[in-house]
């Protein structure tokens, strides 16, 4: 079943890619773009409602009068989406509540606290409004980002407060008050686990690493489910890291409350893997990564089901 986002009203669930003529699977991997009301969010429902994936940076929908005022190509605002990580993880049934944004990275970052804002990108910010200074926003990486990377500004302007608050109250907020609203769910009857799951460039970690898993290192989830995850992905196959470069952002640190029963782990996949980086096309091998995320996510419900601790 799907369930799209408050302020998403048009759609259709969508055969798994494998299923599709390759021209449709093709038009799936292509930004779409989006006019009047802004992008929100999709949701799958499993039979766990105590197992939550986020997919937070997979959107690829753009809306019009974004792509009208910045000085960036599409292809180069695409360069930081977590492309394809929602096709990965529709491929197969998942026994857990997944949800994704539809809207780009670019546009928004869900994975930003709502206070980490650039007051330099707007003409002014009105008083009531908290700024968080983080090194992401030193480096034009806040919740409203003004770079994609360093040397390369999203705009050549700035953008009015109006314009704040309208992403913030149309995409940020939704998206967090679903997945509040599924942790609360979720507890009525035992502990959640959220994974949140990335994609990274290769680069980043010069191919040493397929799997970096993070934990906020041990803050945002017991050690025993990262170092299964990290034994799982091992087993795969995968050169696996933990808690470096990658030890969690804001999803898995304010979420993971292992006091409170609420478990989260970040997953970070080398975009090499499924991918080609550079055209932004998926390659045969996604099919691949698809069914070993599958399998690991299904196996994590089954554990839960069967481990009265859990």
């Amino acid at each position: 079943m799907v369930i799209l986002g408050v302020l998403k009203h048009a759609g259709h669930m969508m055969p798994h890619p494998r299923q599709m003529p390759i021209s449709a699977k093709h038009q799936m991997e292509k930004a779409h773009i989006t006019t009047g009301v802004l992008p929100g969010f999709s949701i799958e429902t499993g039979s766990n409602p105590r197992l939550i994936i986020s997919s937070p940076h997979s959107g690829r929908h753009y809306p019009q009068a974004f792509l009208a005022s910045t000085c960036r190509r599409l292809d180069e605002l695409r360069q930081v989406e977590d492309a394809f990580m929602d096709i990965l993880l529709t491929r197969h049934p998942l026994d857990a509540m997944l949800i994704n944004a539809d809207f780009p990275r670019s546009f928004v970052d869900l994975n930003r606290s709502s206070d980490e804002l650039e007051p330099h990108l707007f003409t002014h910010l009105p008083d009531d409004i908290i700024v968080k200074t983080s090194r992401y926003t030193k480096a034009g990486l806040g919740v409203i980002p003004s770079q994609i990377s360093r040397q390369k500004p999203i705009y050549s302007h700035k953008l009015h407060p109006d314009e704040c608050q309208r992403r913030m109250t149309a995409c940020y907020a939704p998206y967090h008050q679903q997945i509040k609203a599924m942790i609360d769910n979720g507890l009525l009857t035992g502990t959640v686990i959220l994974l949140d799951i990335h994609s990274m460039p290769s680069q980043i970690t010069s191919g040493s690493a397929d799997i970096v898993i993070g934990s906020c290192h041990g803050q945002s989830a017991p050690a025993w489910l990262s170092t299964w995850l990290c034994d799982h992905f091992i087993n795969k196959g995968m050169k696996t890291w933990m808690n470096s470069p990658f030890a969690g952002g804001y999803i898995t640190q304010h979420y993971g409350k292992p006091k409170d029963n609420v478990f989260a782990i970040q997953i970070e996949i080398n975009r090499r893997l499924y991918m080609n980086e550079r055209q932004l096309q998926l390659l045969p091998e996604w099919v691949d990564i698809a069914d070993m995320l599958a399998t690991m996510i299904n196996q994590i419900s089954q554990m839960m089901q069967n481990d009265n601790a859990l």
